[in-house]
């Protein structure tokens, strides 16, 4: 049978007609049919080809169509696809190609023409002996198949029977997982119940006992509020008692008046005589009163909240729920009300005095260099005296009634100044100031004085002896930088000193131990200071224009006047306790102003 390769090298069909030539395939020459086998070369070759090769190799021994090969096997080479398998190697039991033959074996010795071997295939010995295997193999094949088939059955039936078996078992261990956590659930379903039961009981017994502790706390508290509000309504005691005395006063006094115009008119006149007498004493009563009225202090108090963030028990432990601070008379608020101006041919006022309540001294301290004095009336104030003198006076504090002290700084000394009730000079005694000395304060029998340059304070006896001296604190520190006025306190507990160039106020007892030390940034250059007679503090700032209160313990209270009051570079500040007013020199226009100071 031959084939025809042109394109995939086989046919369609298994049934080969013809050979091709190998020699024309290979050069790319087309198909060509082979009519010749060449032994030595192993090769098909078409007519032409033949007749070339037997010109060129005259050995080769050529096989016509007849007697050449009529095998054909025309499966290519799986290394080489372009090669026919024509060869097989039997000592590899290989098949191989030409060039496999050449390259893979070369030292193999048993390599030959595949078609040339298989020619005498149909009749071999091995072929026979295959068929016969075949057969018996055949056999086995169909009894392996029987048992095959049968182990299969059995193979089946196991597989049924443990599917089933495996089904069975997990919806068992399915069940029997559930069923565990059911259990589980019941059981704590359970102990849920008995919980509940018994947080209900434990609830009912903490409502029970919670609502005797508030009963309990609540009565605490009404206790409490109760004696805070008693406590309270007693802080003012005794000016609702004299309230209520000075009312009946003015009632009895009405009634006296309608008796004394019943006598007039019956010509009573022991009657008259008699109720006129009881009238004139209860007016003296009244006055007295009313006295009192106007210069009664009513205490302020400000409850102290409680912490509202404190745990029951701790409310529970507390032995005081309420309480209340009282506030200091010097901590209240002033109000401010202009009186007068006070107009003088000043050059610039250094000090103010009010020497009582009809009296106000003022040290001119650069044109005149003199002592002024005032006449003061309700709404106004008359000059009625000035001494001059040959020095620049600064600083004047009241040693008694009709005594003052005033310093001289660049001379260093002290003037003591007695007056007469008419304010007429009667005795004049100088004594050392012990320095440059400026501001000046009297205080039990003795004087206290500031020092710029030196920056401290001195106590002075009333003969000019150096008795203490205040520069520094504790820690060595400088206590002043430029201390140019002082004042002490109503009770002589304290001293307060203003330090223009650390722009402070100082409080320090008379042991030199700082209290505390005030500093604002709306108080610029701070000048003379005073104090009423709750301990409130007055201070002028020179440079800011206004005046500062503070409380006792220079705590600022408020900016009690600044320029929309008229203030304007003020230096000099008094204060007359019987009055009521608050008077303040002018550095820059030489007016003093006088201003009703009342409390909020």
């Amino acid at each position: 049978m031959a084939s025809n390769f042109s394109g995939s090298l086989t046919q369609d069909s298994d049934e080969v007609t013809e050979m091709y030539c190998e020699e024309c395939d290979r050069h790319g020459d087309g198909y060509a049919t082979a009519v010749a086998f060449c032994v030595e070369c192993v090769d098909y070759i078409c007519v032409t080809c033949q007749r070339y090769h037997k010109r060129q190799f005259k050995t080769h021994k050529i096989q016509d169509s007849n007697s050449m090969p009529q095998d054909f096997y025309f499966e290519k080479c799986s290394t080489h696809p372009g090669q026919l398998v024509k060869f097989f190697c039997s000592e590899c039991n290989k098949e191989a190609c030409q060039e496999c033959k050449d390259n893979d074996h070369v030292n193999c010795s048993d390599v030959n023409h595949l078609p040339t071997l298989a020619s005498d295939i149909q009749k071999s010995d091995e072929l026979i002996n295959f068929s016969k295997n075949m057969d018996q193999l055949s056999k086995d094949i169909k009894d392996t198949e029987k048992l095959l088939n049968a182990k299969s059955e059995v193979i089946k039936k196991q597989e049924e029977n443990a599917t089933e078996a495996c089904k069975e078992q997990s919806n068992k261990l399915i069940a029997t997982y559930k069923q565990h956590h059911q259990d589980l659930v019941d059981e704590f379903d359970k102990k849920m119940e008995e919980t509940i039961a018994r947080l209900k009981k434990e609830r009912l017994e903490l409502i029970q006992k919670l609502s005797e502790k508030e009963r309990n706390f609540e009565k605490k508290v009404r206790t409490a509020e109760t004696n805070m509000t008693q406590e309270v309504v007693k802080t003012n005691t005794n000016f609702k008692e004299l309230k209520f005395e000075h009312l009946n006063l003015v009632g009895n006094l009405k009634a006296l008046i309608v008796d004394i115009e019943q006598a007039q008119k019956l010509g009573q006149n022991c009657e008259l005589f008699i109720k006129l007498k009881l009238a004139k004493q209860m007016c003296k009563h009244i006055q007295v009163t009313s006295d009192q009225i106007q210069n009664s202090y009513i205490q302020r108090y400000k409850l102290k909240e409680s912490d509202i963030q404190q745990t029951s028990q701790s409310l529970e432990d507390q032995t005081r729920l309420f309480s209340f601070n009282k506030v200091h008379v010097s901590d209240v608020e002033k109000k401010i009300a202009f009186n007068c101006d006070i107009n003088h041919e000043f050059g610039s006022i250094t000090s103010l005095l009010v020497l009582s309540e009809h009296t106000l001294l003022a040290l001119d301290y650069n044109n005149r260099c003199s002592l002024v004095i005032f006449k003061l009336k309700k709404s106004n104030a008359e000059c009625i005296k000035e001494t001059k003198f040959k020095n620049q006076p600064w600083g004047i504090t009241k040693v008694s009634d009709y005594k003052v002290a005033v310093t001289f700084p660049y001379k260093e000394k002290i003037r003591l100044i007695t007056f007469s009730e008419e304010m007429k000079v009667l005795d004049i005694t100088d004594i050392p100031g012990n320095g440059c000395c400026f501001g000046i304060a009297y205080s039990n029998n003795h004087l206290v004085v500031s020092y710029n340059f030196t920056g401290s304070i001195k106590i002075l006896s009333m003969s000019g002896k150096i008795v203490k001296s205040f520069d520094k604190d504790d820690n060595g520190q400088n206590l002043f930088a430029y201390p140019r006025y002082l004042t002490v306190s109503p009770d002589n507990t304290m001293i307060y000193v203003s330090d223009c160039r650390t722009h402070t106020v100082t409080c320090l007892t008379f042991d030199g131990k700082v209290k505390a030390i005030y500093k604002d940034d709306q108080l610029e250059y701070p000048q003379q200071l005073t104090v009423d007679e709750y301990g409130s503090v007055y201070v002028c700032g020179g440079v800011s224009n206004n005046i500062h209160q503070l409380s006792h313990d220079l705590t600022k209270v408020k900016i009690l006047l600044d320029k929309n009051h008229g203030i304007d570079t003020p230096t000099s500040i008094a204060y007359c306790q019987h009055t009521k007013r608050l008077f303040v020199g002018m550095y820059g226009n030489g007016k003093i102003k006088a201003y009703n100071v009342t409390l909020e």
